[in-house]
């Protein structure tokens, strides 16, 4: 396929096109396949090794939201190049137009002057379909676009008021657990900010830190981080407990890289050792994240499949009573867009419990604007739909939310993590962070089926995957997603206590 630019490029626009992908017609989860991009003669040019048709996926700037990810309807393949605003301002009104319909077929409400702008989005697009010249036909359909895109913010505002409405009419306030991930317990007035905010708690810590040396450990961290949380009420959850981003696994332990019975062996006795530490207190644990992801320690596909299964399988046979989760790095798979790996985010769990694995639940990463863990921006519509993808393995979701709050060097950050700066309207920062994170927690939060609904992670001053991603800055000082998130709690689940 190719796709005839706009004239002039936008600057943006020209630092991303290397990522765009496609993804063939056929697979729920609109996953990319290995695609070859080329920018030459005012084109992008996408190669596949299969000819068939398929959905365009390429970051756009996109006023007043910034760079994200959008998606045409489906394409043929053709000679002829496709006018690739024109093709964008279809998909996402597309999108609007057809979720609009779904939604309001379960009961959504919606204002007439909502009708009307979709309408309005309409006439501008056929506009640019005929236009005289392409400068006229570029313009108005990157008029229509930003119009299909402040239409499907304001759909999915819409639709988590008026589900959070329905289900506290139904339930009253809701059950579902809200936590921040920790590495060591709050101090003692950030712990009270804690308690104020969430209703859960959530331990997290690298295996490289507990066991730095074989058969030796350190567990203090994680002891206290358990006992305060138990001591002030709140349930537990422990995890990732192994986590395959680079810098997780202890140096021995991934001097066996490629060594698959070794390093299951390595991993389960590590697992098995912090599930029997801990499980008289700790009932939920995330067994591992990552792994349809990272291409690490020599694994393939496969090896790393096999190896969740051997986790799952130890952890089941320490108490077979605990609920067991997955966590799914890259949900929207961009992963898959090269040939190094073929597994798809919704295909890995499926394929586990298909070999008989028996998962509590499946937890999302939606990690934005972050390489090479995160994801690509999406808007709340794009992971409004990823929810209901993930929902057909029939388990319940957990959701882990993460944004950056800044783009200057963080000290504690995993090494090799960074911001993608291509992705932000303009530079990262708090109030950005905490209108990002109040709206998408809202989000999940008013799905029936997440169950949890986690920030990743409490403290930039405590190791982190994520830059500037935490509730505090280096220095303590609380960012204000922190009132945003404590704001959502007195609203929507159980009071402070």
């Amino acid at each position: 396929m190719s796709f005839l630019l706009p004239n002039p490029l936008p600057g943006t626009a020209a630092a991303v096109l290397g990522e765009a992908c496609v993804a063939s017609v056929g697979y729920h989860d609109l996953t990319p396949g290995p695609t070859t991009v080329e920018v030459t003669d005012g084109r992008l040019v996408l190669t596949r090794p299969q000819n068939e048709s398929g959905y365009l996926f390429v970051p756009w700037p996109v006023e007043p939201f910034g760079t994200l990810v959008v998606a045409t309807t489906t394409l043929r393949e053709r000679d002829e190049p496709y006018r690739l605003l024109v093709e964008l301002a279809r998909g996402k009104l597309n999108q609007v137009r057809t979720q609009t319909a779904e939604w309001q077929s379960i009961g959504l409400r919606t204002a007439p002057e909502f009708e009307r702008a979709i309408l309005d989005a309409s006439r501008q697009f056929g506009r640019a379909v005929l236009a005289p010249t392409p400068a006229e036909s570029d313009a108005l359909a990157t008029r229509a676009l930003e119009q299909a895109h402040a239409l499907a913010d304001q759909l999915a505002r819409e639709y988590t008021a008026q589900m959070l409405s329905t289900r506290h009419k139904d339930e009253g306030q809701l059950d579902t657990r809200f936590a921040a991930r920790t590495l060591r317990p709050p101090r003692r007035a950030a712990a009270e900010e804690y308690t104020r905010a969430f209703t859960a708690a959530s331990v997290s810590f690298r295996w490289r830190d507990i066991e730095p040396n074989e058969s030796q450990y350190d567990w203090a961290e994680p002891d206290a981080a358990v006992a305060a949380a138990c001591a002030a009420g709140l349930p537990v959850t422990i995890g990732p407990v192994i986590d395959l981003s680079a810098g997780m696994i202890p140096g021995w332990a991934a001097g066996w890289a490629a060594d698959l019975p070794t390093l299951a062996a390595c991993m389960c006795d590590f697992l098995e050792t912090a599930i029997n530490r801990y499980k008289s207190d700790v009932r939920r644990w995330v067994v591992c994240a990552g792994f349809n992801h990272a291409d690490a320690l020599g694994l393939v596909d496969d090896d790393r499949l096999r190896l969740a299964f051997r986790l799952f399988e130890a952890a089941a046979q320490v108490d077979s009573g605990l609920e067991l989760i997955l966590s799914v790095a890259q949900p929207w798979g961009e992963y898959l867009a090269t040939d190094k790996q073929t597994i798809s985010p919704l295909t890995f769990p499926d394929d586990l419990i298909r070999a008989g694995v028996r998962l509590s639940a499946v937890e999302l990463e939606v990690r934005a604007g972050v390489r090479p863990r995160g994801s690509l921006p999406r808007d709340l519509l794009d992971t409004a739909r990823l929810l209901d993808v993930f929902g057909m393995l029939g388990l319940p979701l957990e959701v882990v939310l993460s944004l950056p709050s800044s783009d200057e060097p963080d000290r504690e950050a995993e090494q090799g993590q960074s911001v993608w700066h291509p992705g932000w309207r303009a530079r990262p920062s708090p109030e950005g962070q905490a209108e990002w994170g109040a709206s998408f927690a809202a989000l999940a939060l008013c799905w029936p089926q997440v169950r949890t609904v986690t920030w990743d992670h409490w403290s930039d001053a405590e190791l982190h995957l994520v830059p500037h991603s935490g509730l505090f800055d280096a220095s303590g000082r609380a960012k204000p997603l922190l009132a945003r998130l404590r704001a959502l709690r007195t609203a929507h689940l159980e009071p402070e206590q």
